[in-house]
Order: C-alpha cells, then structure tokens, then sequence
C-alpha cells in the first residue's frame, strides 16, 4: 500500500506559527504533527510514502530526509506553484501505485488501512472516501450518502485556497448532510485522467463532483473521531488530545 500525504499549502490561518514552518510540521508535543500521520500509517503496515509539498517544502526535507530513520520510504513531489489538492496528484502522476491512499498532511485518524483498502479493492470504484459519523457533534456535516453506500453530495465548509487566493467555491445547501469527510481517501491512477495537468484543481470543487455524477465514490463509515491543524483552537485540541 501506497499513501500520499498532501502537504504543500500555506497555512495562513495559523499565521505567525507558518512564516517559517509549514502546517503540517508545526509541533505538537515535541514532534511534527506530520510525524503522527507516518507513524499511524507504519503501524498499519504503509512504509511507501509520498509527500506533496510545496510551501517551504526544504523543511519536510530537512526533517524526514529518505524516511530510513523512521522506518519508512519518504519521496517528495514539489509543486512550483499552488495546483491544489487534486493538481498536486497529477503533477505526482509517475510516481503514484496502481491504487493508493491519499491523506491531508493537516488531519490526523487512527484507522485500519488494511480494512479500508480491502473495502476499496471489493468496491470495485474509483475512489473511496473515509467518512466520520459525527456521533460527537464536532463540525456541521457535508456529506450525503445512499443506501448502497455510495457519496451522493459533498459540500465543502470552507473556502479554498491557492496559497493566500481565495478560490470560489458553490456549495448546495439544501442537501440532508449527516457525515463528515475525514481527510482520508484511495483512488485508482486511472482517475487522474479527469485532472487537467499544469492547472488549479481541486478534490473538493472538481474531482469529487465528477466522480460522484459517474456514482464512483464510496464511502467507509468510521465512528473514530479525526483532529485536524485548521485553526489555532483545532492545534490546542490537538495538543491536549495527544498528550
């Protein structure tokens, strides 16, 4: 098993901690929060790592070098520019597996990889989307699902960015959401094929949409609660959770 890790944004929400460290290696504890994701993924068995990162991305290199000392591989792909989240994907096309993860550097969920990819294999879809329940109440939820499991609507909660640009969204309303996605998603590499290269494409505002219109994204329910570096109150509840 292969997992991406999409860590190439700026971070400016948590500004002054990301003038000189990029979101994902803020510290949480006394390691980069980064460092629990590859961690999480080890446990599970992934060691084929691939960072996408651009924002100060000589600091993840800094870092985590080759993965060696952690126990896994580390490769990087650098985006030049801001491509968003499913541009990153495409300009990593050739060093992707047939079938892969693809996890937010900023987001962290204890999960079983192994069940998750195994749900995705007998699928038979594109993609596949790790939903949370909300049982919780954390967030407003934005995602809608039919009885066979399949995503039917997402919404997106916040506005996008291209590093400091706002990137205008239209997000439906009127949908009955009742999860939240979870920041953790596997694809086939043939869906790149929807992406068009050298250009800001989204997950959220253009993938997701195109795969839910041909009924090829999944969902996997979980009940585990994810945290994730939005905002400096998100980072302290973080702080708190992971001691």
């Amino acid at each position: 098993m292969q997992a991406v890790i999409l860590a190439g944004g700026a971070g400016t929400r948590l500004r002054p901690l990301t003038l000189d460290t990029p979101k994902p290696m803020i510290d949480v504890n006394g390691k980069p929060f980064l460092l629990y994701i590859i961690e999480e993924l080890k446990e599970h068995g992934i060691k084929d790592i691939l960072l996408c990162v651009g924002y100060l991305a000589e600091k993840f290199k800094e870092f985590f070098g080759d993965g060696k000392r952690f126990g896994v591989s580390i490769r990087y792909s650098v985006e030049k520019e801001f491509f968003g989240t499913a541009g990153a994907l495409k300009l990593a096309e050739g060093m992707l597996a047939e079938d892969f993860f693809v996890l937010n550097g900023d987001t962290y969920l204890k999960l079983d990889y192994k069940d998750v990819h195994g749900s995705f294999k007998k699928a038979g879809k594109m993609g596949m989307m790790v939903i949370y329940d909300n049982h919780e109440k954390i967030a407003e939820p934005n995602i809608a699902i039919d009885d066979k499991g399949s995503v039917v609507s997402y919404g997106k909660r916040e506005q996008l960015k291209a590093g400091d640009q706002l990137i205008s969204m239209p997000v439906e309303q009127d949908e009955q959401y009742e999860y939240i996605d979870a920041g953790v998603y596997v694809f086939k590499k043939w869906l790149l094929d929807l992406i068009d290269k050298d250009k800001f494409v989204s997950l959220e505002g253009d993938l997701y949409p195109k795969l839910i219109k041909m009924k090829q994204l999944k969902a996997y329910i979980t009940s585990q609660r994810y945290y994730d570096l939005g905002t400096p109150e998100r980072l302290e509840l973080i702080r708190r959770a992971m001691k």
